[in-house]
């Protein structure tokens, strides 16, 4: 039997209060990356108190966007060139840590910056890193899981779709992670819903899609239970600390799974959503998921099977088994405020009409440029669950834009 490996930050830090623990990082000069909705709650100020008393001058880049773009990566690569931090923070939510993950390589390795950008999505991973600088990651949302894992997302937007893309390696994992559910707390309910679904996906479709392992099945089955009895409290009862902190570690749990794990075709759908539509990507990733799931049914019968049982589905057969799960899976988006269809979320139906050719295309490229996937016949992307067609691609977006899914086979 092939050994595995398991990676996690060398350090996490957990619980309600677990900022202070930023005391014991060290470090002289500490390039903070945020973005202004985090700046306006004044949690880079406390950032910036803890830092200053333990000596460490700090600078500022606080103009993360949803889904980031190459050009601010490359923005705060530029800052942090200037300021020569010995320390990265990310403060935020997955766009916060993802931008100082990118900005960090390309602070270690400047020759990338003149790459072209899929030349540097296959060159970044590549790379060693930490010999100029260390990563902290601050979750200030209960969603990505970005605070633990070994990937990063930047968006190409000089392109049509826009290309949305994530890369990674073993060195991305940050150095530390601090989960302090006091700094989720502030989080609007449709913040809450949108990343809380985010983790559940990341747990669940790691779970289906993963060879079986003990190390990885007990974070995302685990994390996924406590995310659906946790996430309805945390959505209507703001304040309730322990529902926040429950969320908190739930979503960092879940990012520890599929970290070591594997996403696929829901996460790699929902990027499209996002990069081109503007949909936040817990939100996109819980229209994806139903329709994903009942297409991937076939190849992985018995992952979801075996998720349905541990999620407290029941059924007469396995295809009732299946729509039950399904069936609450839609449920839980219900209670927390989450439509079914995209249809329903308020995007035109004229713009998705007008993409849905150019996205297919795109994604169904996506999955034959794949290196696992370029190298196996049709028949055998059949059996692995990998669209072959267009057609398939579409169908599965339509789906999620009339909150439907296919019957199952």
């Amino acid at each position: 039997m092939a050994y595995r490996t398991f990676t996690v930050p060398r350090n996490i830090y957990y619980g309600p209060g677990a900022l202070q623990s930023l005391t014991t990082v060290g470090g002289q000069r500490a390039l903070i990356v945020t973005d202004p909705g985090v700046r306006a709650q004044g949690l880079v100020a406390k950032v910036e108190q803890i830092c200053a008393a333990g000596n460490i001058k700090t600078a500022v880049f606080d103009k993360v966007e949803p889904d980031p773009s190459k050009e601010t990566s490359w923005a705060v690569f530029a800052l942090a060139q200037e300021f020569k931090p010995d320390l990265f923070i990310g403060l935020g939510g997955g766009s916060s840590i993802d931008a100082g993950k990118t900005a960090w390589i390309l602070y270690e390795h400047p020759d990338l910056a003149n790459l072209s950008f899929m030349e540097f999505l296959r060159e970044a991973s590549r790379r060693e890193l930490r010999k100029k600088a260390r990563y902290v990651a601050i979750s200030t949302t209960s969603g990505t899981g970005s605070e633990v894992t070994s990937a990063a997302v930047v968006t190409d937007r000089s392109v049509n779709p826009p290309y949305k893309a994530g890369f990674g390696s073993r060195h991305l994992v940050p150095d530390v992670a601090i989960a302090d559910p006091e700094l989720a707390a502030s989080m609007p309910p449709v913040v809450t819903a949108n990343s809380g679904y985010d983790a559940l996906v990341h747990a669940t479709e790691c779970y289906a899609l993963t060879q079986p392992s003990d190390m990885v099945d007990a974070l995302a089955i685990w994390s996924a239970r406590t995310i659906f009895e946790w996430l309805p409290r945390a959505y209507s009862q703001g304040s309730d600390m322990q529902a926040r902190d429950k969320m908190h570690l739930a979503a960092l749990q879940a990012g520890i799974a599929f970290s070591n794990g594997r996403l696929g075709m829901v996460h790699g759908m929902a990027h499209v959503l996002g990069a081109t539509f503007g949909i936040p990507h817990g939100r996109a990733n819980a229209f994806m998921l139903c329709p994903c799931f009942a297409f991937l049914y076939p190849a992985y019968k018995a992952r979801l099977n075996s998720l349905a049982g541990f999620l407290g589905a029941s059924g007469r057969d396995d295809h009732s088994l299946i729509n039950n799960l399904l069936t609450d899976l839609d449920n839980l988006k219900k209670k927390v405020g989450i439509p079914l269809a995209i249809k329903d979320s308020g995007l035109d139906k004229k713009r998705f009409d007008e993409m849905l050719e150019p996205i297919s295309v795109d994604y169904f490229n996506q999955l034959s440029r794949s290196p696992v996937n370029s190298r196996m016949s049709i028949e055998e992307r059949r059996k692995a669950g990998v669209p072959v067609t267009v057609d398939e691609v579409r169908g599965l977006f339509l789906h999620a834009w009339n909150g439907t899914r296919a019957e199952l086979k």
